[in-house]
């Protein structure tokens, strides 16, 4: 564990290295802090949480995804993840390492962004502990979103294709779940990321948060989480694609 803890330590000296990762650390929280800041200050009270969704979910794939994604096709194609597997660190806690940067940056960004927010006027979260679980779904869903993709990449350069399924649904189930024909909106919550989306707008607005629309969202992110979980069961590998 100490060992994990301490090559998780260099990970995250090592992300913020690259010139990609920083802008997506940094300037994307910034840059949605500035278009909240313009467009929505005077929104309604019980809109919030529909905003603060879109947002987290715009987040999570723009820099939490798009980084995990980058960080674990880099470090097989480099042969990285190979040479770490040669150390006192299991499989789970090379994976574990490598993780904990991420994870830890998506967490941050988000809390920053949500305490901006309540600085501009949200409200707080009606239901914490569902805003609480949808954000950790969400990070967590993205880095496995994230590793699922680089496990289906040959190179980095190849990311920006093989990312574009997820990218695209994600999107498009953002721009559904508004639409005000309901089934048009289920399907969008069966997109992928959107679940935990629409578990925090809940959480925070305390809108349609009985057991069927829960059960919807909870279902979504556990079918990705499967989904993606299956996809690199089968497909990861420790040394680099050809």
């Amino acid at each position: 564990m100490t060992m994990m803890v301490r090559h998780g330590w260099f990970e995250i000296r090592l992300l913020f290295r690259r010139k990609l990762t920083l802008f997506s650390a940094t300037v994307m929280p910034i840059g949605l802090c500035v278009l909240t800041w313009f467009g929505v200050r005077d929104r309604q009270p019980e809109n919030w949480g529909s905003l603060l969704g879109d947002r987290f979910t715009m987040l999570m794939l723009l820099s939490v995804f798009m980084t995990s994604m980058t960080i674990y096709t880099a470090r097989r194609q480099s042969l990285v993840l190979k040479r770490l597997r040669t150390t006192e660190l299991t499989d789970a806690g090379v994976i574990g390492a490598i993780t904990m940067p991420v994870v830890a940056m998506g967490v941050v960004q988000a809390l920053a962004y949500f305490v901006f927010c309540l600085f501009l006027g949200a409200p707080m979260p009606t239901h914490p502990w569902l805003v609480v679980l949808g954000m950790a779904a969400g990070v967590l869903l993205t880095v496995t979103a994230g590793m699922a993709t680089a496990a289906l990449s040959k190179s980095v350069e190849a990311t920006n294709v093989t990312s574009f399924p997820v990218l695209i649904g994600a999107l498009a189930g953002l721009f559904m779940v508004g639409s005000g024909d309901e089934q048009v909106a289920t399907a969008g919550s069966l997109m992928p990321l959107i679940g935990p989306s629409n578990l925090l707008a809940k959480g925070w607005s305390g809108f349609d948060t009985g057991f069927t629309p829960l059960t919807v969202d909870l279902g979504s992110t556990l079918l990705w989480a499967v989904l993606f979980a299956a996809v690199i069961g089968r497909f990861f590998r420790w040394e680099p694609r050809t």
